[in-house]
């Protein structure tokens, strides 16, 4: 599943009221709204991905002496690197990655520019008091 998720538009909008007048939202409240609102899914289905999680947090504990992932993701197959002779996985797996990692960037900017912003307005008050 791509894009925004289906959820039912009172759900959504309890969700961004909580959200909009506290300026944060825990996943429990979150997972609470939707209960109210009778949002659920198929077992089998979430039998499923709670699998796929578990075989997926297996792969990221294969680590080499250094602590790096021996075993990388490509789509949903699972791939050693030490033993890939697949050029265009290997590429696909690196843009992937990057993909993340330039994403995070821009997250921890937005993080950082806000921490300067309160380091500044604490500078300015306690010039004043």
């Amino acid at each position: 599943m791509t894009g925004k998720p289906i959820l039912p538009p009172a759900a959504e909008q309890e969700i961004m009221e909580t959200l909009s007048v506290h300026m944060r939202i825990s996943s429990d409240e979150i997972s609470a709204i939707l209960k109210k609102h009778g949002v659920c899914g198929d077992v089998d289905t979430l039998q499923d991905r709670y699998r796929k999680r578990l075989g997926q947090r297996l792969m990221a504990s294969i680590r080499d002496e250094a602590g790096k992932r021996e075993v990388l993701a490509r789509g949903s197959e699972y791939i050693v690197m030490e033993c890939c002779a697949d050029r265009q996985a290997l590429q696909s797996i690196r843009r992937r990655i990057q993909a993340q990692m330039n994403g995070l960037d821009v997250s921890a900017g937005k993080v950082q520019g806000r921490i300067h912003v309160l380091e500044r307005l604490i500078s300015r008050i306690r010039r004043v008091g």
